[in-house]
């Protein structure tokens, strides 16, 4: 199945000061959530941005709170799964949108819970591998292998962000392709 901008809910989970920078490829991360979050506004996507008990882990990263347009897309959680979180729960279910794109920390822990659980709940989702982060490599490869065998489907942050235009031809295309992408 492809993604649809008028079927998809982007989700970024936990890229927050205290947990990012100890993650293998945390610039990745950063940049990889940036350019779905400004993409996803460009293109009017909804967003969730789900912070881990922040008196702990910190606020999301600057480059992200730069980004993001309204304070009512933040969603603290203290369970690993957002899908066991009732307010994300909640939002998910109120945007009517059955496609998840989900980015964001840890791959192995609470990405992979999030994505499971929500697969299980009948939505389609959608892991952004290349925006998506574990304290080691060996962690990260062992939860995208978890999440393809339950059923999730892996993707590119440049898989998304095509599949989202449909089309080449826009400004937003041509910017991409000429600055973001290269």
């Amino acid at each position: 199945m492809l993604i649809n901008q008028k079927d998809s809910l982007l989700l970024i989970i936990d890229v927050q000061e205290n947990l990012t920078p100890v993650q293998e490829s945390p610039r990745e991360v950063i940049n990889g959530c940036s350019t779905l979050l400004e993409v996803a506004e460009e293109l009017k996507i909804p967003y969730i941005v789900a912070e881990q008990d922040h008196k702990i882990f910190g606020k999301t990263m600057l480059d992200l709170r730069k980004i993001i347009k309204t304070d009512n897309s933040y969603y603290e959680k203290n369970t690993f799964s957002c899908y066991k979180n009732a307010a994300i729960k909640k939002a998910v279910a109120a945007s009517k949108r059955k496609q998840l794109i989900i980015a964001g920390l840890e791959t192995h822990l609470c990405v992979l819970q999030t994505a499971i659980d929500f697969h299980l709940a009948g939505y389609e989702v959608f892991v952004v591998a290349d925006s998506c982060s574990a304290r080691s490599n060996f962690q990260n490869s062992l939860g995208l292998q978890r999440l393809t065998k339950n059923g999730i489907d892996i993707v590119s942050r440049e898989m998304v962000l095509f599949e989202w235009m449909d089309k080449s031809g826009s400004s937003l295309f041509s910017e991409l392709w000429e600055h973001r992408l290269r």
